[in-house]
């Protein structure tokens, strides 16, 4: 029943490739000075003439148990963070000992491709000629091309990076030489290659990362007396690379080559190892729900010996359920001799009391590893296609269909359970199967749909694997009790 169910549901969700949407471009004049708005799947790019920066890249996707962000330093926290009144922006100017960049920046916006959208920001005069250029794609995961061209023959030129939050709880800088990272500058000469710098927070990075120039880093404090970080060069600057305004997911940061400047540890490499895995399920499927019931079947089937035990176990129990109750009702005033008697039985009988927890105990780890592994794959399954009426399995179910589903699924599996029973419980231990899977449900009601999917699978697979055991027990049983052939005369 349940391989057919799964195969119904497998017919239905045939993988339909996502399609790319625009990229939607706005523009729009703020206190007379002209403003662009480039969105994404999962950031909302906001640049400005004024200094001819990036004021903002707002995060706006937030998955289960996130909020939205702004990336850039210098914004506050919250679905509608605020800018710190003063701070430098990220890509501004400075000429000589300029601490401002006031200069009115031209900004062109153009579209390769509907998913794809190239914004050129642009100055020149007073001896300086500064050419920047951002490309963003709908899809790119929190990602942005950056080319920088600044020239101004016989002057220090000074681009700033970002600004510098100072106090406890705020993110590192870091710095990037040679594929190691560092907290603190270099000494020139002690590195073959500057490969970039930027703030590594628990929650979101900010980081720029170099693939081409030869700037050096460098720390001012601006006009305002906020701290800055940037690079610094003489004459003409020209730097390439790519710039990271986002959360901070080791995947996704390994994609950008940003993989050292946030290391895990041995316990969070092993759910990297998972992440890669469900990703290559995913590829190999085209759909995180078929990814998901892929991953579901494989546990299934690694750990059906142990559930076999752990069947086996509890069928023994069962039956010796009349010779304990027995024992206890000899022994009732006395628990020692109980205890005693009761482990002599099982000793005869060759049945492990215990023999059932290690299988029931070994779910919960794979059921918190798919839950991490899908809040730290939400970006990739929200920008993969759909699956059935479940359009993004980062998030919760709308319609609460997946949640019925799996509740209803857990109800039947309690049923077929007591049926199996000898003597039906009573009482509240009867109660407790059947009220649990509504209490779950009611608790993890807002959990994201992949994981209810996961375990509406889940337990339809352990459906048919207990009817698969109920019949080798059967045809057990059977043998047990057939009577010996007579000898032939």
């Amino acid at each position: 029943m349940c391989i057919l169910v799964l195969s119904i549901l497998a017919t239905i969700a045939c993988p339909v490739f996502a399609a790319s949407e625009p990229v939607e471009i706005r523009r729009s004049v703020e206190e007379g000075t002209e403003i662009v708005q480039v969105t994404t799947s999962l950031l909302r790019y906001t640049f400005s003439a004024a200094g001819g920066t990036m004021k903002s890249a707002f995060v706006h996707f937030a998955s289960y148990g996130s909020t939205p962000l702004d990336a850039v330093p210098g914004w506050g926290s919250g679905a509608q963070p605020t800018l710190a009144y003063g701070v430098s922006l990220p890509f501004e100017v400075w000429l000589g000992e300029e601490d401002a960049d006031l200069r009115a920046y031209t900004i062109e916006t153009t579209q390769p491709t509907p998913e794809e959208a190239v914004v050129r920001i642009a100055y020149e005069g007073e001896g300086l000629r500064a050419e920047k250029a951002f490309r963003v794609g709908w899809d790119d995961l929190y990602t942005m091309d950056v080319d920088l061209h600044i020239r101004a023959p016989g002057e220090k030129i000074r681009v700033i990076v970002g600004h510098r939050p100072t106090g406890s709880g705020v993110p590192d800088l870091v710095f990037l030489y040679d594929g190691k990272t560092s907290n603190a500058p270099l000494a020139p000469g002690s590195y073959a290659q500057f490969q970039g710098l930027g703030l590594v927070g628990k929650d979101r990075v900010y980081f720029l990362r170099l693939a081409e120039g030869d700037a050096v880093p460098f720390f001012a404090v601006n006009e305002s007396g906020h701290p800055v970080f940037g690079v610094e060069g003489t004459g003409e600057i020209l730097l390439r690379g790519t710039l990271y305004t986002g959360r901070n997911r080791y995947v996704l940061l390994e994609k950008a080559g940003l993989a050292a400047v946030a290391p895990v540890g041995f316990f969070s490499q092993f759910l990297v190892w998972v992440m890669k895995f469900f990703e290559w399920l995913y590829h190999l499927t085209g759909n995180y729900g078929w990814a998901i019931l892929l991953f579901t079947l494989i546990t299934r089937i690694i750990i059906y010996p142990l559930m076999r035990n752990q069947y086996r176990s509890m069928a023994k129990m069962q039956r010796l359920a009349p010779k304990l109750q027995k024992l206890q009702e000899k022994y009732k005033d006395d628990r020692q001799t109980l205890q005693q008697q009761m482990m002599e039985l099982y000793r005869q009988e060759k049945v492990n009391p215990l023999g059932g927890c290690l299988p029931l105990l070994l779910q919960f780890p794979i059921l918190i590893l798919l839950w991490q592994a899908i809040m730290y794959s939400a970006e990739q399954i929200h920008l993969s296609p759909a699956f059935l009426w479940l359009s993004d399995l980062s998030q919760p179910d709308p319609y609460y269909i997946m949640i019925v589903l799996a509740t209803g699924a857990q109800l039947v599996q309690q049923w077929l359970t007591q049926r199996r029973m000898p003597e039906q419980p009573k009482g509240g231990a009867q109660m407790v199967g059947w009220v649990l899977p509504i209490v779950m449900a009611l608790l993890f009601l807002s959990f994201p749909a992949g994981l209810w999917l996961y375990w509406f699978a889940s337990t339809l697979l352990q459906i048919g694997q207990q009817m698969i055991f109920d019949l080798e027990m059967a045809r057990e049983t059977a043998r047990t009790a057939k009577p010996d052939a007579p000898p032939a005369p």
